[in-house]
């Protein structure tokens, strides 16, 4: 059982780890600066990181498992915020749209995800 969670959690730092490198990535490549909201949700999900990091480090303990928690809570909280600014009446959106739909950027999913998996 300990086994498992702590390959769970592994896979979970990997998954965190990969999406922090990709938006790095990304933003490198098209040379566009995040905006505030954006490194918020990247504070979080490190935080996130480094929760599940010293779960492993050292041991499941339930400190590392509230790290885990308030940072994907934070998280949540920050993506919630950006998404409620990009909804706005007569904001002309950010990204591609598709008939009168846009897509909204840093959605809450991957924090839910986080505390879904944790919690």
């Amino acid at each position: 059982m300990v086994y498992a969670v702590r390959r769970l959690d592994a896979l979970l730092l990997l998954i965190v780890t990969a999406a922090l490198w990709f938006a790095f990535l990304v933003e490198l490549l098209k040379q566009q600066p995040p905006c505030p909201l954006c490194l918020l949700q990247r504070v979080a999900f490190t935080m996130v990181g480094v929760g599940l990091l010293m779960n492993l480090r050292f041991g499941m303990r339930p400190a590392h498992y509230g790290v885990v928690i308030l940072s994907g809570l934070a998280g949540l909280a920050v993506a919630g915020r950006q998404v409620l600014l990009h909804i706005l009446p007569g904001n002309p959106g950010f990204g591609g749209h598709i008939s009168a739909y846009t897509f909204i950027p840093g959605p809450p999913s991957p924090f839910l995800a986080c505390l879904h998996t944790v919690g």
